[in-house]
């Protein structure tokens, strides 16, 4: 049985849109995968009425159409597990995106539904209970998402982010930002479909200037993290971590970062074989990301 505080702070990204006519310009894809957590609205009581979906340019959305309001609601991935007993809910695809609704004095629509778009491939109820109701999203990947909170018709859209578009290749890849420092806070990595992937959790707004490529020889990438300074301060990159690290991923084995000061850092990751990489920027957070086919 799923019961969440909805109380905490909102990690993912909620955005709050007044109207269908706000809503009509489309919007880039989703990047955040953290949780997203909001408050109710409107005078209730609240009652789910249908469940929608449709595909957009870079992403596929969910709505869910209310009465009386929008319910407090919670947004993450895991495991979807029925509302009323302690059994977990198999969804298609490798990523299940789990939401779960409170304050709810009913819910008409707890159809499965199959639409096969490129990211979101399947909807299901988890039951509704006690005021609770909960949803599972079957994904291709695990990708960006979003919650849009709309008014005049009450309803609450997820929209899934489709899975990259760049193509993954051997050549050098270079990516200039504007970041005064590239200093990296964390790292992360993760077995996706085809994939694996790499994450650098940067400090600071701005994007780094960033190069990517493999060793002359043998399956060694080196990214080569930059700093721009400013008109006020010298250039700086730095990782205050361990500078080893280990990975049990099909293609990541290995980390290594070198800082060589004058606002250059290295990170030179070890593969099991000279297969093919791509690159991105993304911010909100900034991240650098790399991704090394399997």
């Amino acid at each position: 049985m799923l019961r969440f505080s909805f109380f905490a702070l909102t990690v993912g990204v909620v955005l709050l849109l007044p109207s269908a006519a706000a809503a009509a310009t489309d919007l880039p894809a989703p990047t955040v995968t953290g949780t997203a957590i909001g408050p109710a609205s409107g005078a209730g009581p609240v009652t789910l009425i249908g469940v929608r979906t449709g595909r957009h340019a870079a992403y596929d959305r969910t709505v869910f159409d209310f009465t009386g309001g929008t319910p407090a609601y919670r947004v993450e991935y895991g495991r979807l597990e029925h509302q009323a007993r302690d059994e977990a809910i198999q969804l298609s695809g490798p990523a299940d995106l789990v939401i779960v609704f409170q304050g709810l004095a009913g819910v008409r629509d707890t159809a499965t539904r199959n639409p096969r778009l490129p990211t979101l491939l399947q909807i299901k109820s988890g039951g509704f209970f006690e005021g609770y109701a909960s949803f599972g999203l079957g994904l291709a990947d695990r990708v960006g998402f979003r919650v849009l909170i709309l008014h005049n018709p009450e309803r609450i859209a997820v929209d899934v982010a489709h899975q990259p578009s760049q193509p993954f290749g051997t050549t050098t890849v270079a990516r200039t930002g504007t970041a005064p420092d590239a200093v990296v806070a964390a790292v992360r990595s993760g077995r996706h479909p085809g994939y694996d992937r790499l994450v650098f959790d940067m400090t600071g707004p701005d994007l780094p200037t960033v190069s990517v490529s493999y060793a002359s020889t043998g399956p060694t990438i080196r990214l080569t993290f930059t700093g721009n300074g400013s008109p006020t301060q010298s250039p700086h990159a730095s990782y205050t971590g361990p500078a080893d690290h280990t990975f049990d991923l099909p293609s990541l084995r290995a980390l290594h970062f070198t800082i060589i000061g004058a606002g250059l850092m290295t990170a030179d990751v070890t593969t099991a074989h000279r297969n093919g990489f791509r690159i991105m920027l993304l911010q909100h957070p900034t991240r650098v990301v790399l991704d090394v086919r399997t």
